[in-house]
């Protein structure tokens, strides 16, 4: 089982073009406001700088891109201390062409970014890919993996042409694009002893997602995603890790940041969330489904994570998030 793939199809994650910026002058400068979801820039053509509160100017060549996971409040801007205009002010000033592109003008050296956005289903600020990840992940573009290179080039490519299709492709490309970011975070925490570099730094704590990255605690998190219904216990997941029982809980509880078998009941009521929203499945198969052995003890842990009782969250599905 594919954890991550598991994740985000069960949050019904993807990527959303918002618009390109472009300026040929270096006093350009635009601010946005906190995001309810994630955000990302892709520095297509020219440089450009990166400010956010608290972190020095990121100094932004292209084939760079950078992933606000939360949506923090940034700037994007043509010099280190350009004055930044707010983006609602800027689009009303610029409006976007058909192409999708904000010109800011200027006849100089011309810096093209393009911008976008993420939805998902499940509470702001709480997804279980976004909360874990830093606050703000750079990947250059020259010190990214071949792949992540193709996949910019390519969404460069697609954002700056007027072709048949080439937003459809361009917008596709962007769920590509976050996992592959993702990844390259990973593997620069890895290699910097886990302090993720220039990756953007460490994470709100140890995570699921991190501990993927450890081939045995790796091993128990695919499985119960692959199974989330069977009985399972600390003892069972140690066997199939090949581990001893308290070795596998520390090991879990150091890298996950809970114990097995509370992350374990975290997972079964996000897969019934999933299936009360797209599913007609009654309560109590559902509650089966995800192991529960009664309908009343699904219920009441239900309710106890989610603060809603199934039944009513079926119909009260809110709105994805940064639809």
């Amino acid at each position: 089982m594919d954890v991550l793939a598991d994740v985000l199809a069960a949050t019904r994650f993807s990527g959303v073009l918002l618009a390109q910026l472009r300026a040929g002058r270096p006093d350009w400068g635009c601010g946005l406001e906190q995001l309810p979801t994630a955000g990302f820039h892709l520095v297509a053509e020219g440089t450009c700088w990166l400010r956010t509160r608290g972190r020095p100017p990121l100094h932004l060549v292209p084939g760079d891109v950078v992933l606000l996971p939360r949506g923090e409040p940034h700037e994007l801007a043509g010099a280190p201390d350009a004055t930044a205009v707010r983006y609602a002010d800027l689009e009303s000033a610029h409006p976007p062409g058909r192409d999708g592109v904000m010109d800011l003008g200027g006849a100089g050296a011309a810096v093209r970014i393009v911008c976008g956005k993420f939805s998902y289903e499940g509470e702001a600020g709480r997804h279980p890919v976004l909360s874990v990840l830093p606050e703000v992940i750079h990947v250059p573009g020259m010190s990214a993996d071949p792949d992540l290179q193709g996949t910019i080039r390519l969404l460069a490519a697609e954002t700056g042409r007027n072709r048949p299709g080439a937003r459809a492709v361009a917008t596709r490309l962007t769920d590509v694009l976050f996992v592959q970011v993702v990844r390259a975070w990973l593997e620069l925490r890895e290699d910097d002893g886990g302090d993720g570099g220039g990756g953007g730094g460490e994470g709100p704590g140890p995570s699921w997602l991190t501990a993927l990255r450890d081939p045995r605690i790796g091993t128990a998190l695919s499985l119960m995603h692959e199974e989330p219904q069977r009985p399972w216990t600390v003892e069972s997941l140690a066997r199939a890790a090949a581990m001893s029982r308290p070795a596998f809980a520390r090991q879990f509880k150091a890298l996950v940041g809970s114990s097995p078998l509370a992350y374990l009941a975290r997972l079964r009521i996000d897969r019934a969330a999933r299936m009360l929203r797209d599913t007609d499945e009654l309560v109590g198969d559902i509650a089966q489904a995800v192991g529960y052995a009664s309908e009343f003890a699904f219920s009441r842990a239900f309710s106890r994570q989610r603060g809603i009782a199934p039944g009513r969250y079926r119909r009260t599905v809110p709105e994805p998030v940064g639809v």
